[in-house]
């Protein structure tokens, strides 16, 4: 009998997910599903009546289903408790669930587990400043929150395995035929580690939950008042970390982003709830040089899920090592 291929990925088709949603929620008509993006989940895009929602479906194997029920009760909560965040929509027939936000999809390679989420505001103030620090301020306040409900989180912290070690393990095969690269990445992953042991520790205020990938497209604004979503790679780490991902992102456009003024309003806005310590500040540059490590690994573990190799080639490792060495840099940890 001939064996069929596995399958990595496959993709729901629209009208298909339209019949589910009807099945399970109460949305205005008329209804309209469209594929909207992908990466580590598969996106819809919902028009109910005059109301966008986005549905967001996992990819099989990146979390399990305590992850997902987890993340939905701490959105709700930090609705509830003055964070703006697009929140999960409850299904209409979920009496009786652990969770009425999440389901279950039946894919050829593994369950899919899926929420509806309402959209986020999007008519953001010309005054980049002013948003900076509510965004900063919101971020605060998201940590402050988190000690104070002691959320529970059952997926991995974004500790340094899943910072430095995982990624190294992921990227490894990809740079075979540059060695010296993967050792500059070794190398300069184990001295920041060194680096935030010798200033951090794993305690609350500095240590707790995180959302874990808060830069300029996880987050719309409404006039300077942000609305923050997708909290995928949420976890319990540094708050240091948490800090770095606006700034590393940013960077990306305009490399002197962090001696601007609005990267001075982010931590203005962060210490109007927070103050940081010095060793907090020291560590910013640091876990960005991490952020980018990771990134670099996340892309080597996309493309074993839903991507292709195509462009990871040569020209994008050496932009990636440029941008990761600029970031030892800053801290002052580039060989010479």
């Amino acid at each position: 009998m001939k064996l069929a291929p596995r399958v990595r990925y496959s993709q729901f088709n629209a009208e298909d997910i339209k019949k589910e949603l009807l099945q399970r929620y109460e949305l205005e008509q008329p209804l309209n599903c469209r594929f909207y993006d992908f990466g580590m989940n598969d996106i819809y895009l919902i028009r109910a009546g005059n109301t966008n929602y986005y549905l967001r479906i996992s990819l099989a194997g990146i979390h399990q289903r305590i992850d997902y029920l987890e993340e939905m009760n701490i959105i709700k909560t930090l609705a509830e408790r003055g964070i703006r965040a697009a929140v999960p929509v409850k299904m209409a027939h979920a009496a009786g669930s652990d969770n009425p936000f999440v389901w279950e999809l039946a894919a050829p390679e593994g369950i899919r587990y899926a929420a509806l989420f309402t959209e986020a505001p999007k008519q953001p103030s010309e005054d980049n400043e002013s948003c900076a620090f509510h965004l900063g301020r919101m971020l605060a306040m998201l940590h402050r929150t988190a000690d104070e409900e002691n959320f529970r989180v059952s997926r991995e912290p974004i500790d340094m395995m899943q910072l430095a070690e995982k990624p190294l393990a992921g990227i490894r095969p990809y740079l075979e035929n540059r060695p010296a690269d993967y050792r500059c990445l070794k190398e300069g992953a184990a001295k920041l580690k060194i680096f935030i042991k010798d200033r951090l520790s794993e305690a609350s205020p500095e240590y707790g939950f995180c959302h874990g990938d808060l830069h300029s497209g996880n987050v719309f604004f409404e006039g300077v008042d942000p609305t923050i979503f997708d909290f995928d790679c949420m976890g319990y780490g540094w708050r240091a970390y948490d800090i770095c991902v606006y700034a590393w992102d940013e960077s990306f456009q305009n490399e002197k982003f962090m001696e601007g003024n609005t990267w001075k309003k982010y931590l203005e806005g962060y210490e109007s709830v927070r103050p940081l310590s010095r060793e907090e500040k020291e560590a910013i540059p640091a876990f960005a040089a991490l952020r980018e490590l990771w990134m670099i690994g996340l892309h080597a573990e996309v493309m074993e899920k839903n991507a292709g190799c195509c462009w990871h080639q040569d020209d994008y490792f050496d932009y990636q090592l440029k941008v990761f060495r600029q970031w030892l840099n800053r801290c002052g940890l580039l060989s010479e």
